[in-house]
């Protein structure tokens, strides 16, 4: 699995990222347009931790 902080230019539509606590999951529906790079940075946090890049 990825940790969860990533650039928003590098997450891509249809990744989801789910608690492995609570089982809440994100997906991602819309890919970054901007090219703002790897200085904008996303930290999905959950249940007090990283919230996980599901797999499948």
């Amino acid at each position: 699995m990825v940790p969860s902080t990533n650039a928003c230019s590098v997450m891509k539509k249809g990744q989801r990222f789910s608690c492995e606590e609570c089982g809440i999951t994100f997906e991602v529906v819309s890919e970054c347009s901007s090219g703002c790079g790897d200085e904008c940075e996303i930290t999905l946090n959950c249940c007090g931790k990283e919230m996980k890049l599901a797999e499948g």
